[in-house]
């Protein structure tokens, strides 16, 4: 039977319908801070690669004089590791301020800062190493010049723990420059200080540095070297601290001022650049990016960020995750009070996932100052301070997120590469373009000739209390086995890893030449719901699910929900399935009987722990 495609069913307007990746809240925000007297600034974010993460602070009088660096742990469940904030700095005489952190790829962290007076001059760069327990090492001093001011660090590990610190100083001649130093993964130096910026005219001011396997490149704001009041300016270098090349000009835009950049890059160095233009979007500040690739070329020009443009976006900061980056800022006026925090995600080729977002539930005066750090896996945590809601002057708050997006099938690949693993006897399942659906160019074909399952299977979910997924599915005159009464087989099942266990699933019936559709959902006694089957056309179809486990055992309140063709068909509440959390997925023929026959066709694969998918 011929393939018929999608397209005269659901028209154009539909074509990037469920593109955008929302965000999940995980958990409500929280207070970072338990010593709340004065004030709390300066935070800093570190994820290591198990999901825990580390908030670090300044805060002013609790270490007993001026201000001290606190820190506080909270592993991968979002729950705070010991019972209060820990203090980082050793000395404490006069002001320990500005702390940044970075998390290595064994678990370790480094925390750096500068702290007045106790290099016997002005500011200067002191840090201190975590191992994977959480042990520290001795604080030590980064700065080897110790006249004047050294300020404004910046620190970044790469996958190997070899880490990198750049700071502001007073060392190129002119007003500030940035300077450097390398470490290896036992915090040994390698090397010297070394100067950033080749331009020393005027001041460099602001640096950030990003750190992946083969190198690491630092960015930072520069008066007066693009032709106007400031630009943003970046230095590449390989693993060993070698520039490669010369510094060059990140923004395009040079009219006033750039600043304020921040840098991040994934593990095989591509990296992305965030800063704040004064009067580029039409309102004050705005916050534009720029991607790059792993050699330094830019991926296009820069563009814009923040969507809502009146009154001032600033303070922008950026992190990267394997399902693209997420940058976040400051915005004025945007949440109903003085200041906000907004965020947005872009996938991996730089395309907005979906407008920004708020990222504060508390909106009452000042939110400022944000910072962002991710795992692997796409969820981030963002932290910023709060004027007023601990009760003193600003307090340290954060908020957990995830993509809602955990999968989707990448058979625009022409391969089964995205999904984790596949069975498809011989060649019988395979991407193709017959397979093709809603204005794609390949679906997945599934041939059946004997009793061999055909799947795809995907392992992104973990532990999921809830699930959607949502497919396009074409019978195509597929025979399950009617006459000798088989009539069914499964073409999506949701499974519990350990023990393998059936949590649901969506099963195609054909009686009597025509096709139904049925879902169905195993409860903790191993007995079965199910929708009751709902005819369909032999034609393609998208079919969405939506399950939720229970919240305890017989709490009887876990549902499962049917869609087809965007209507919702069925819902099954006060299900009592509360032992099993989704673990992976698999779509194809499944269960397949002995006379089953033809070809099945999939396409448009995705799923999501929360919003409706849609067509």
């Amino acid at each position: 039977m011929p393939k018929r495609v999608l397209g005269s069913v659901f028209g154009l307007a539909t074509l990037f319908a469920g593109a955008a990746w929302a965000q999940v809240r995980l958990g409500s925000e929280f207070q970072v801070n338990s010593y709340t007297t004065s004030l709390q600034s300066g935070a800093s974010i570190a994820y290591d690669p198990l999901g825990n993460f580390v908030v670090v602070w300044a805060s002013v009088g609790q270490d007993g004089s001026g201000t001290g660096v606190f820190a506080r742990w909270y592993d991968a469940a979002g729950a705070p590791v010991g019972a209060d904030e820990f203090r980082v700095n050793t000395y404490t005489l006069s002001g320990q301020s500005d702390p940044v952190a970075a998390a290595d790829g064994n678990g370790g962290l480094v925390v750096v800062w500068q702290s007045y007076g106790q290099d016997g001059s002005f500011e200067g760069i002191y840090a201190k190493r975590y191992d994977s327990s959480g042990t520290p090492g001795a604080e030590f001093r980064v700065n080897s010049q110790t006249v004047s001011s050294q300020s404004r660090p910046s620190v970044a590990t790469d996958p190997a723990g070899n880490f990198v610190v750049v700071w502001n100083a007073i060392s190129d001649g002119s007003s500030f420059g940035v300077v450097g130093q390398r470490y290896d993964a036992l915090g040994v130096a390698q090397g010297s200080n070394f100067q950033v910026n080749s331009f020393t005219t005027g001041f460099q001011y602001k640096p950030d540095v990003a750190a992946f396997a083969d190198g690491f490149v630092v960015v930072w704001y520069s008066v007066g070297q693009d032709g106007s009041g400031a630009g943003v300016f970046g230095q590449r270098y390989d693993a060993f601290g070698a520039a490669q090349g010369a510094e060059f000009r990140v923004n395009v835009h040079t009219t006033l001022y750039q600043s304020y950049p921040a840098v991040a890059a994934d593990a095989a160095g591509n990296f992305v650049v965030v800063w704040q233009s004064g009067l580029q979007d039409g309102g004050d500040d705005g916050v534009f990016a720029r991607r790059y690739d792993a050699a330094g070329t830019p991926q296009g020009g820069e563009f814009r960020v923040n969507v809502y443009t009146t009154g001032d976006q600033t303070h922008p900061t950026v992190s990267v995750d394997a399902k693209g980056f997420v940058a976040v800022w400051r915005s004025s006026g945007q949440d109903g009070s003085s200041t906000g925090i907004f965020a947005r995600r872009y996938d991996t080729s730089g395309a907005p996932q979906g407008d920004e977002f708020l990222v504060n539930s508390y909106t009452t005066s000042f939110q400022t100052r944000p910072a962002i750090a991710s795992d692997a896996s796409g969820r981030f945590v963002v932290a910023w301070l709060s004027n007023g809601q601990d009760g003193s002057s600003y307090g340290v708050f954060g908020q957990r997120f995830l993509p809602d997006v955990i999968f989707a099938d990448g058979f625009e690949s022409g391969g089964l590469s995205a999904w984790s693993t596949s069975a498809t006897d011989g060649g019988d399942l395979s991407v193709s373009s017959a397979g093709a659906m809603k204005f794609t160019l390949a679906g997945l074909r599934g041939i059946v000739d004997d009793t061999a399952g055909l799947y795809v299977q995907d392992d992104s979910p973990g532990d999921e209390g809830r699930y959607r997924a949502r497919f396009y599915l074409d019978p195509n005159g597929f025979d399950p086995g009617e006459v000798s009464g088989a009539r069914r087989t499964r073409v999506f099942i949701l499974f519990e890893e350990a023990p393998t266990r059936r949590l649901a699933a969506i099963v195609l019936r054909r009686q009597n030449g025509v096709y139904a559709i049925m879902g169905r959902a195993r409860l903790d006694d191993n007995s079965q719901a199910d929708t009751g089957f709902f005819p369909v056309s032999d034609a393609p179809h998208f079919v969405e699910l939506d399950w939720t486990m229970s919240s305890g055992p017989d709490a009887d309140d876990g549902t499962f929900e049917l869609w087809i063709d965007g209507a919702s068909v069925s819902t099954l509440a006060g299900l009592d399935n509360s032992t099993s959390t989704v673990d992976f997925v698999r779509l194809g023929a499944l269960s397949v009987k002995a006379t089953a026959q033809g070809t099945l066709y999939w396409d448009e694969f995705e799923s999501r722990r929360l919003n409706y998918i849609g067509p």
